[in-house]
């Protein structure tokens, strides 16, 4: 009866009826920015900001500068004058570049840690069944235990069986390492985790999207007026000469799109993370395999009581 009574104890005090919603959701909601492909996906566009900003401050700084009869300096000052959100962004890119390589990077690393997390308590039951199971088990063997107040041997036997079944069938579902990755990747998410890590890739992407906004719709429309080009001459001119930023103005909205809706599920499970955070999904495993190691010792002591008598 002690022993039911701390399993019902345990489930509401851990607050798992919350923490089981809260970690599906997660889980759900990340899965699809977690495959092989999203990931690949994800590097690319980084790689191509990266040539964009490469090329803008080596190449395409240069070479217009010199076409407008300027110095680096003094194109730079034009831009930041006419252009403020070409220059804003271009300034953003150096920051933005790393913490969102990083952030691919981190997660990729997690990926198989999130493989055995997603499959608890396996592949086909959602997490949100292990708060349920926890409960009935300690409401079982809190019954189980007032059943042998009145018949101790009959007791003892149901006692024995569902403490096994208790001990057993965690390790059946590899529920301890399951809970183990769990708890390591939860450790590996604790530093970059944050709102702030929400807030600043937030108003990173605000920066670069605007970037590429005016550049596309303002800034080349009027410097190819300033260099006697068509529109058509310039896209031709920008493609032989600054491959990597013709790309970028075709691949961009799409790249940040993909980045927006990453962030987006980054911000919205933030609260479902706070939520699991402090749970140890290991230790509670183990305290469930404790228990019914110590109902199946307790049953079988009553049984063999109960035979001697």
């Amino acid at each position: 009866m002690v022993v039911g009574a701390g399993l019902v104890a345990l489930t509401l005090i851990s607050n798992l009826f919350a923490v089981g919603p809260a970690f599906e959701n997660l889980i759900t909601d990340f899965r699809p920015a977690l495959t092989e492909q999203s990931i690949k996906t994800a590097h690319a566009d980084i790689a191509g900001l990266s040539a964009v900003q490469t090329e803008f401050s080596t190449k395409l700084v240069p070479a217009l500068s010199q076409q407008l009869k300027m110095t680096p300096e003094q194109f730079n000052g034009f831009v930041s004058q006419n252009f403020p959100k070409v220059a804003a962004g271009m300034g953003a890119l150096p920051t933005a570049i790393p913490t969102f390589d990083g952030l691919i990077n981190t997660l990729d690393q997690q990926r198989p840690l999130f493989a055995s997390a997603d499959a608890i308590p396996t592949e086909s039951l959602p997490a949100t069944t292990v708060p349920w199971a926890l409960l009935g088990a300690g409401i079982l063997v809190f019954l189980i235990g007032l059943a042998a107040l009145r018949s101790p041997k009959a007791g003892g036997a149901a006692a024995l069986v569902v403490g096994l079944l208790l001990l057993v069938v965690p390790l059946a579902l590899s529920l301890p390492g399951k809970a183990a990755d769990a708890d390591q990747l939860n450790a590996n998410l604790k530093p970059i985790y944050t709102q702030a890590l929400v807030d600043n890739a937030k108003g990173g992407l605000a920066t670069i999207g605007a970037m590429g906004t005016e550049m596309g719709t303002t800034m080349l429309p009027a410097l190819a007026t300033q260099l006697k080009m068509t529109p058509e001459q310039l896209q031709t001119f920008l493609g032989a000469n600054f491959p990597a930023t013709a790309q970028a103005l075709q691949t961009m909205p799409a790249s940040l799109e993909r980045f927006n809706g990453l962030v987006k599920v980054f911000d919205n499970n933030l609260s479902n993370y706070e939520t699991l955070k402090p749970v140890g999904l290991a230790r509670l495993i183990l305290i469930w395999m404790v228990s019914g190691g110590l109902v199946a010792a307790l049953g079988a002591v009553s049984i063999v009581t109960a035979r001697r008598e």
